[in-house]
């Protein structure tokens, strides 16, 4: 509706994990670059949690990206349910044919088995659990064990959990000790600063553009715009989505303050109270 009007060439604030839309803000870089080496270099688990819209997905898309050819990865974003469906849904997406009446020994055995051929090739295995903080104490407990599959002191599976909060409060547990202890890398995404809301907004009107403009919101807009979401992208892309789709109704090449405040008011449920043209900020809900 709006891309002719704003002279985009898509939409820029879809939710996909498109990767050439991911903005390397100071916290999502670190995290991202920690995550490889950890991985490139079989440290060890990797722990990445977030609130709900941080980014912590599309973090995992992109480390699955960058860990690049030279390495065979699965992104698991349904978590398992169980010990023998974790290792069927791994099997399966590394490429080892399965039958579907196997049973876990059996699955074990030739699940290892094709992870040292894997290895002995020079490939690198990872295992990228999203949503982490729903899986089965059973599925958890299976994780720490294809942990300890090795060859010579090398690791056969580098496995990176991510998830919410509620997933690092659970693998502190007394139970989870041993697991905890095979984290050698734990990060925890903040939320964006100001700065980088307003950069974040700007690269991936830049990267949609049809002439690389990213000047299409105004500073107060991009303060409210902060304000508003508390630096959560995705709630950022929600609320710019629809300022251009409001900005294209109203005729309005720039989107101002006003702009903002009509779509908080008009077209969100995230609690927004307003007192005359005043806005308060809006919590994480």
């Amino acid at each position: 509706m709006y891309l002719e009007f704003y002279k985009l060439r898509e939409f820029p604030f879809t939710l996909s994990c498109d990767g050439k839309y991911f903005y390397e803000s100071s916290v999502h870089t670190e995290a991202l670059a920690n995550m490889i080496y950890a991985v490139q270099q079989r440290k060890g688990m990797v722990l990445i949690t977030g609130e709900v819209g941080a980014g912590k997905s599309f973090v995992g898309h992109v480390l699955r990206e960058r860990l690049g050819p030279g390495c065979q990865s699965v992104l698991m974003q349904n978590p398992p349910e169980s010990k023998k469906q974790l290792l069927k849904s791994f099997a399966r997406q590394i490429g080892l044919t399965t039958r579907a009446t196997v049973d876990k020994i059996t699955l074990e055995e030739d699940l290892q088995d094709y992870l040292l051929r894997l290895h002995h090739r020079g490939r690198l295995v990872a295992l990228i659990l999203d949503e982490a903080q729903e899986m089965t104490n059973a599925a958890l407990e299976e994780l720490r064990l294809l942990w300890n599959w090795e060859f010579e002191g090398h690791r056969l599976i580098q496995i990176v959990l991510i998830g919410q909060p509620e997933l690092r409060e659970k693998i502190m547990e007394p139970r989870w000790e041993p697991l905890r202890q095979r984290i050698v890398l734990s990060y925890h995404l903040k939320n964006l600063t100001a700065n980088d809301t307003c950069a974040y907004v700007q690269h991936r009107l830049r990267v949609a553009s049809l002439n690389g403009s990213s000047g299409v919101f105004e500073p107060e807009a991009m303060d409210a715009i902060h304000a508003a979401t508390d630096g959560i992208p995705r709630l950022i892309n929600t609320l710019c989505d629809n300022a251009l789709l409001v900005g294209y109704v109203k005729g309005q090449a720039q989107i101002g303050k006003g702009v903002i405040m009509d779509v908080l008011r008009d077209m969100t449920c995230w609690g927004l109270q307003t007192s005359g043209s005043e806005t308060s900020t809006i919590g994480n809900g």
